[in-house]
């Protein structure tokens, strides 16, 4: 199933090739708003202190503290920069979502922009709840889950067996890797729920994400791991390619981690669709909507009955006035 649903996947976004570049237009739209001012904010301290650069040749964390020494105000300006693209990031998600699920879920034919916006903002404010529920419960798992690790990490300390700090160290890291694909795959199939079925409450989508997940953890965890192993592919592809080349020039350099870029963003997207190919097979509109279905059927079922009892009723009278 896993495969199944990862090939899905991709040919969803196959068939929309256009959507991994306006996803990719969006990500160097958020680069550059973080990039500039940090770049205007470098450049200013690099005129005035000369042994700044060294900056030109590469990024170094020495010469930055020098230059937070020197410029006190410079590293909170980074850091708020930082903090105000982090939040940006987070927002401009709920919004890229939206319009990614509402293109690969619904089969309008207009333009493509016109879904892409219809579904990023007709959808932000219920991806907002769906996050900061899922924010909440997934501190909650966190703490019940870290807490054996962080007891035995006394424990480890005072150990007279010398690997006990890194192999509980380890275990925990991998526990919380973990937690983390099972919390942010929750939140994309509770997503991919409200998009379908266009839900008004989020949840109860939210509590069939959360569900699904955890009666099926592997299938989950391994449509993630078959998209990491192409997404390490693509970044070996990128680190290969400039040393085969070993004198790339810059412009080429750029060149080839936009594609790796773009190539994210594809990845992105083919994620998605295995995600929805997975919730077409565990979680049917039936199983979501506890049964709803029954009452548009039963009501049709009736429709159908009222035009045949009218058209007795005239074959009737029809029949009367011919006696």
């Amino acid at each position: 199933m896993t495969i199944a649903a990862t090939v899905a996947g991709l040919r969803r976004a196959a068939h929309v090739p256009r959507l991994a570049a306006v996803l990719w237009l969006l990500n160097l739209a958020l680069a550059a708003a973080a990039a500039i001012p940090g770049w205007l904010a470098l450049r200013s301290a690099i005129g005035v202190l000369p042994e700044a650069d060294r900056l030109r040749a590469g990024f170094s964390f020495l010469v930055l503290a020098d230059l937070a020494q020197q410029r006190p105000g410079l590293l909170g300006g980074l850091l708020l920069s930082a903090v105000g693209l982090a939040g940006l990031g987070l927002l401009a998600g709920n919004l890229v979502t939206g319009g990614v699920l509402e293109v690969l879920l619904s089969g309008d034919e207009r333009p493509l922009g016109y879904r892409f916006g219809r579904g990023a903002c007709g959808f932000f404010g219920r991806f907002l709840r769906v996050g900061l529920g899922g924010l909440a419960l997934g501190a909650i798992a966190f703490v019940a889950a870290l807490a054996p690790f962080v007891l035995l990490a006394r424990w480890a300390a005072e150990s007279s067996w010398e690997p006990a700090r890194f192999v509980n160290g380890l275990a925990g890291g991998l526990v919380a890797f973990v937690l983390v694909l099972l919390v942010l795959t929750a939140l994309d199939v509770a997503r991919i729920l409200v998009v379908r079925d266009d839900a008004r409450r989020t949840w109860p989508a939210l509590r069939s994400g959360i569900g699904a997940v955890v009666r099926h953890p592997a299938k989950w965890l391994g449509v993630w791991a078959a998209n990491g192993l192409l997404l390490a592919a693509a970044f070996g592809v990128l680190v290969a390619l400039p040393s085969a080349l070993r004198a790339a020039p810059l412009l080429a350099t750029v060149a080839l981690e936009q594609a790796f870029v773009l190539a994210r963003c594809g990845l992105r997207v083919a994620l998605l669709g295995s995600e929805i190919a997975l919730v077409e097979r565990l979680l049917p509109p039936a199983q979501v909507r506890g049964g709803t279905q029954a009452a548009p059927v039963a009501g049709a079922a009736a429709a159908a009955e009222v035009p045949a009892s009218a058209t007795a009723e005239v074959e009737s009278l029809t029949a009367k006035r011919a006696t």
